[in-house]
């Protein structure tokens, strides 16, 4: 148990003469966070924003109700309103700065009124798609609107077009009236089908399998926390060679205790490493974008531990080398895949369904799900049991395969 204890000391001291690594692994997970969390806020969700030029040339009342309309509600919130004259939204859409320019014509609001063709014109940016497609709705809904409001109250409207008659400074008596007794007509005639309404929408929530996410922080989170366990697995299993060139494996196998205890002790020291990587992350993840964490303490240690078995997994593979440049070939052609096929670069919601079931296969994959169900909710005790248990086993099977081969190549 001192050979095992002084070997583990030994390699953590090692890794702190490599500082840049260390800060490096647990760096990732953190200043992903912290981009995540400048993007998404703290609740994880991103509202799209974009600018708006209007160039308003007719200054009227309905041209300002237009102008208005984009400020309106949710609207509001992913676009800022900025009024511009012609040539300058021009200048400034070419070069990029907002998402559209619209450009309302001298003379739009006395056409609308008179029933007369008028032209907007909107200008998109080709280089955004959602908020100028959203902008051109609201356009075009402005203009079905207008058709139909003319269609139903042109006559009125051309009432009022011109202004008081010639000498008066307000409009008679009879105008007014008539036009107030043409609105409640047309109010009664529309009731019928406004009030109730003459369509109804019935909606049906379907709810679909699978845990509930929040937000796509919470979504991402597990994936790049395995991905940096990756990394790390990537840059420490390489360890063993690195002391066979120096002539360290072979003066190790002639003591008492063997190599078994030199191979226990990296496994060790690089499980601690793997401890702070992840009470790193999940303390980011907890405190700074707000996901939900059930079991913490569970998540920290399936992730030290899942780490463990892929260290042991990624050391056997290297030892099967013939060669150190070899096996440092071998991890990465290993690891890259694993990564990106176990969820490690995409969440398995983005991925085809086929590639995701044989993803979860994957050992990091699996691991992957079950790092999930601790974070997201109360997992029964009976699986957390049974996972841990499968953790250990496998560990208990890689641990003297890894050794045999360690043993293997120390003598040659």
């Amino acid at each position: 148990m001192r050979f095992l204890a002084a070997c583990a000391l030994k390699d953590l001291r090692r890794l702190l003469r490599d500082p840049a690594a260390l800060a490096l692994w647990v760096g990732i997970p953190v200043l992903v966070s912290v981009l995540l969390f400048l993007v998404f806020g703290s609740r994880g969700e991103a509202t799209p924003q974009g600018r708006l030029f209007v160039a308003d040339e007719d200054k009227s009342f309905l041209s300002s109700l237009l102008a208005g309309a984009f400020g309106q509600g949710e609207l509001g919130n992913m676009l800022i309103t900025e009024k511009v004259s012609q040539a300058d939204g021009r200048r400034r859409m070419n070069r990029g700065d907002g998402s559209a320019l619209l450009i309302i014509p001298k003379g739009f609001g006395q056409a609308l009124l008179d029933s007369r063709p008028c032209q907007l014109m909107l200008v998109k940016n080709p280089s955004q798609r959602i908020l100028p497609g959203m902008i051109e709705e609201i356009v075009s809904g402005v203009v079905e609107a207008g058709f139909y409001l003319q269609a139903l109250a042109g006559d009125q409207l051309r009432l009022f077009a011109g202004g008081p008659p010639a000498g008066a400074t307000t409009f008679p008596d009879e105008t007014i009236i008539r036009t107030s007794v043409a609105f409640n007509r047309l109010g009664a005639r529309l009731s019928a089908y406004l009030d109730p309404p003459v369509i109804q929408l019935k909606t049906t929530v379907v709810e679909t399998q699978g845990p509930a996410r929040t937000n796509f922080a919470a979504l991402y989170f597990p994936s790049m926390l395995f991905m940096t366990v990756l990394f790390a697995v990537l840059g420490l299993s390489g360890d063993a060679w690195e002391e066979h060139r120096q002539g360290a494996l072979r003066r190790l196998l002639g003591t008492p205790g063997g190599l078994g205890p030199v191979l226990a002790g990296k496994v060790l020291a690089c499980t601690l490493v793997f401890l702070l990587v992840a009470a790193a992350a999940i303390a980011c993840a907890r405190w700074l974008m707000k996901v939900p964490v059930t079991n913490p303490t569970a998540a920290v240690l399936w992730t030290a531990l899942s780490g463990a078995v892929l260290l042991l997994l990624m050391v056997l593979l290297q030892l099967c080398a013939t060669s150190q440049r070899t096996a440092n070939i071998v991890a990465f052609l290993v690891v890259f895949p694993l990564g990106m096929l176990g969820g490690g670069f995409f969440p398995f919601e983005f991925m085809p369904e086929w590639m995701a079931r044989l993803g979860r296969l994957t050992p990091n994959g699996w691991a992957l799900m079950q790092l999930r169900a601790l974070l997201e909710g109360p997992a029964p005790l009976a699986r957390v049991a049974a996972g841990f248990a499968a953790l250990a086993a496998a560990g208990a099977a890689l641990f003297p395969l890894a050794l045999w081969r360690l043993r293997r190549i120390s003598v040659i």
